[in-house]
């Protein structure tokens, strides 16, 4: 959102302010795409730690704790590979294509920014994503706090009602047969 409302300030651009756009551009992308690939593999690593957390806890925890550690991960490998495709097409001299991409910078250019705004959207899922697993983490290891519902052998409140369901069904169901 931040990306696509400074490029409507800066409204309609020529190939020549998006060539020199580009140039301007290109040290802030590589600065975000290397920043991207260290928080990535650094949450990747992390999430190594909270899954032997997870498994030394007392109690079994929820199936949506492990669920919630696997999109972090899945999101991380991804924006990991994405930032590294992004670094890597910064790589590209852009003196050297100033022919082949004549007609074409103004697309350049705002694919790269919609690119980086993707990056950085995605690194804010998993910042989020990683703020509710610790947070249940710190729940669970809280001396002061209960941790009701994240465990595997509690049941929610609905799932009492499904159970309580259920055991009303039985006994018609088994008087009909």
């Amino acid at each position: 959102m931040v990306i696509f409302a400074g490029t409507q300030l800066l409204g309609f651009i020529s190939d020549a302010e998006a060539i020199e756009n580009l140039r301007e551009i290109r040290p802030t992308l590589r600065f975000t795409a290397s920043g991207a690939i260290t928080a990535t593999a650094t949450v990747l690593a992390l999430m190594l730690t909270l899954l032997s957390f997870s498994q030394n806890a007392d109690r079994k925890l929820r199936g949506y704790h492990y669920d919630r550690i696997w999109w972090i991960a899945r999101f991380s490998a991804g924006v990991f590979i994405a930032a590294l495709l992004l670094l890597m097409m910064l790589n590209v001299p852009i003196n050297n294509a100033e022919e082949t991409l004549a007609g074409a910078y103004k697309t350049v250019y705002f694919v790269l920014l919609i690119y980086a705004a993707l990056i950085g959207g995605s690194l804010i899922t998993i910042i989020l994503l990683l703020y509710q697993a610790a947070r249940d983490i710190i729940v669970i290891a809280h001396p002061d706090r209960t941790a009701s519902g994240l465990y595997a052998d509690e049941m929610t409140d609905e799932e009492h009602q499904t159970k309580r369901e259920r055991e009303r069904m039985r006994p018609t169901e088994e008087s009909s047969s």
